[in-house]
């Protein structure tokens, strides 16, 4: 062993002797650089001085914390445009004094104001005298060196109107604003475009504040970020070249006279008596088209430069209005809009064939249909209408006799257009003569329509009805929901009402339930700290004949909801569900948005599964191959409680109310053994002014289960409509084959 050992070293002396001279070499480097490192840990720049040489106030910017964000609960904003980023357009902030606040910046106001989403006027004032200006709108700073105040009125906007708008005008208070071209200017450039708009100061690259800045909001928070090396290297009272350094250094971009083909044209008076010399300046193309002008240190001069634009934009818009009358078709009513013109032949709107009494082919499965009262109104006023315009064109020479054809289609670009084929008795001949007539019924003026204010944060109060058959796919179900819904931590309490036959035993091992009052209280105990639980209420049935099956009465889902509902409470939103349903978070979400108190009541339109030992589907997915959406499925219904006892109440005389377990007897009773009413058809009975929404619900699943008789057929092919489809289909087939 030492033999081969030394032999090994022998043969590789060099190597071994080079990695030795390698690890020493880099031992030494190691030390010298330690100190050198420590010494420029402790190195730092000198702030403290430049800021007292300079005499540079403190700016205050929002400090980062170093903690990790804590996981919170999302919070849903109020308004859709808070979450959406959805910002007004223009903000304008006017540089002014408190010697011209009730003058100029006065003129500016009134001229400007009513144009844009918001104005403000920045002023330097040693106190408070915000009580002796004319003028709202008004942002004084105590702070009276000049060369800082670009930086403090670009803190001010950081600070508070920094998520409210995409771009940010800044001007002096003797600079004319032409509002009208400004938005129209703001509105032609990209809010994902980094702005700096002008006109360049002469022989620099910085934009002259005198004919007005644009900024955009991402320019604005940029410079927020870096407003205290601004402040620092302030080293002129000129405001454009310190914004202008300010914005270069924040974001690196110098003064741009031209973006997206938009220029902010600006025009610089020589002349103080605008007066004499505005017929002259009228004649130049480089006045007419400038949004902003100045200097303007005459009063008046405000109004008639206001006056001047303004005339100016009327006649624009006149020569628009007369270039589109010039291109209108004669049409009726004059100016409406042509229909759209479908991208390919399957995107034709359905065209509907009716006369004065029926409506021909109104859906798929309807081969006639009488008018309803509101069809039969419209078609008479539409009628009556031609008929009168007709008539009167034609100076009363024609009689109207009768409908022969008429089609209408609904173009959801501009309302009811309808073709009419109408008869008329030629009064001078007496023959028939038939005339078409092509007439829209425009879409009305869009309202909105006041709605109570809902939210996603409501807590849901789910039912689950039990029966002892239905314990595995109830425990499914607890598992599905512990760990889509209650892991998300989702607002949610879940009552099982548990149906036990009338011998069953509740206690112990015994107890037909008892795995699954384990896995509740263990869920329960695991989200203690959070808005979530799961509980039960135990409803024993009363005695009744072997023959008779529980799940056939429909009278038992009141029974349960009214004696579920005294443990709930009556202000909570109940969603009643079954042991056989799929949910989904989104789903809860769509409950609580079309539950509204005291206004309306949603019943989802489920997704049902096919046996998928037909269907050859894996996965329980939304497809056509998997399942298909029941419309005749009206069990499941989110409600409040309120609600709930105010319609039951109403429909007592149908049902009697089940306050006790003994109660139940009543409801089981012969005489309501047909009972084939709803909780959902009971609400749009005795709901009163309630409106009752329905709606497909992808989030809403259904596992297949077997059932006998019609339910069965009905559950493994889907609704009747599509067992009918199916069964002519394959009579077609066969009568196929059997020609062949």
């Amino acid at each position: 062993m030492f033999k081969s050992v030394s032999r090994l070293i022998s043969n590789n002396f060099y190597v071994i002797l080079g990695i030795l001279i390698g690890l020493y070499i880099s031992s030494l480097l190691s030390d010298g650089l330690e100190p050198l490192c420590a010494k420029n840990e402790s190195f730092s720049f000198p702030k403290n001085e430049a800021i007292k040489n300079r005499a540079v106030p403190k700016v205050n910017l929002p400090k980062k914390s170093s903690a990790s964000p804590k996981k919170s609960k999302l919070v849903r904003p109020r308004y859709y445009s808070t979450e959406l980023g959805i910002r007004e357009k223009l903000f304008v902030g006017i540089f002014s004094s408190e010697e011209k606040v009730n003058t100029q910046a006065v003129h500016l106001n009134k001229t400007i104001s009513h144009l844009v989403d918001q104005i403000k006027f920045f002023i330097t004032a040693q106190y408070k005298l915000k009580s002796k200006f004319n003028l709202s709108g008004l942002v004084e700073f105590t702070d009276t060196r000049a060369k800082y105040r670009p930086f403090q009125v670009l803190k001010y906007i950081g600070d508070n109107f920094v998520q409210d708008y995409d771009y940010y005008f800044l001007a002096n208070d003797y600079t004319f604003i032409n509002a009208h071209k400004l938005n129209d200017l703001v509105k032609k450039i990209s809010v994902s475009m980094d702005v700096y708009l002008g006109s360049p100061i002469t022989d620099g690259s910085y934009c002259n504040l005198d004919a007005g800045i644009i900024l955009s909001n991402s320019v604005v928070k940029a410079v927020r970020e870096h407003l205290e090396w601004c402040v620092i290297n302030a080293i002129s009272e000129d405001h454009s070249e310190n914004i202008g350094r300010c914005v270069h250094h924040s974001i690196g971009l110098t003064c741009q006279e031209s973006l997206q083909g938009q220029t902010l044209h600006t025009f610089k008076l020589k002349h103080f008596e605008l007066n004499r010399h505005l017929f002259e300046l009228s004649k130049r193309d480089d006045f007419n088209e400038a949004i902003t002008i100045h200097p303007i240190l005459q009063s008046d001069n405000f109004y008639l430069l206001n006056a001047y634009f303004l005339k100016q934009r009327l006649a624009e818009v006149k020569r628009e209005i007369d270039s589109l009358s010039e291109d209108l078709t004669e049409v009726w009513p004059p100016g409406q809009r042509p229909g759209a013109k479908p991208a390919t032949r399957f995107d034709l709107p359905r065209q509907y064939y009716f006369n004065m009494t029926h409506m021909f082919f109104p859906d798929d499965f309807t081969n006639v249909r009488p008018h309803s009262k509101v069809d039969l109104k419209d078609i008479e006023n539409i009628i009556e209408e031609v008929k009168v315009r007709f008539q009167a064109e034609n100076s009363k020479k024609f009689q109207y006799r009768r409908l022969i054809n008429g089609y209408r289609t609904f173009d959801l670009s501009r309302g009811m257009d309808y073709v009419l084929d109408l008869g008329f008795r030629d009064l001078t001949t007496g023959k028939e003569v038939v005339k078409r007539f092509e007439v829209c019924k425009p879409l009305g003026k869009v309202e909105f329509v006041p709605v109570p204010y809902v939210t996603e944060n409501s807590r849901v109060t789910i039912i689950l009805p039990v029966q002892e058959t239905e314990v595995e796919p109830a425990l499914e179900f607890l598992q599905g929901y512990s760990s889509a819904i209650m892991d998300r931590k989702e607002k949610t309490f879940l009552m099982l009402a548990l149906l036990y036959q009338s011998e069953s035993s509740n206690k112990g091992t015994d107890d037909v339930f008892y795995e699954m009052k384990n896995f509740a209280t263990r869920t329960t105990n695991k989200y203690k700290n959070e808005d979530m639980k799961i509980a039960w209420v135990s409803i024993r049935w009363p005695a009744w004949p072997t023959a008779l099956k529980m799940e056939s009465f429909k009278s038992l889902d009141f029974a349960v909801v009214d004696l579920a509902l005294k443990k709930i409470g009556l202000e909570s939103l109940v969603l009643v569900l079954d042991a056989h349903t799929n949910i989904s978070s989104d789903f809860l979400n769509r409950v609580r948005m079309n539950t509204i108190p005291n206004v309306q009541i949603f019943s989802p339109i489920p997704f049902r599964q096919y046996n998928p030992k037909i269907s050859q589907a894996s996965n329980f997915e939304v497809n056509k191959n998997g399942g298909h959406f029941d419309k005749e499925e009206y069990k499941y219904v989110s409600f409040y409680g309120k609600d709930y006892v105010n319609a039951r109440k109403q429909h007592q005389h149908l049902l009697p109310i089940v306050r006790v377990d003994n109660d139940i007897g009543d409801v089981l009773a012969e005489q309501y053994r047909g009972f084939a009413g709803t909780i959902f058809e009971m609400f749009v009975k005795f709901g009163g002014d309630l409106h009752a929404m329905r709606a497909t619900e992808m989030g809403l699943k259904v596992k297949y289960r077997e059932q006998s008789g019609a339910d069965r057929c009905n559950l493994f092919l889907g609704n009747p409509s599509q067992l009918g489809r199916l069964l002519v289909s394959k009579m077609g087939e066969i009568s196929e084959l059997s020609q062949n």
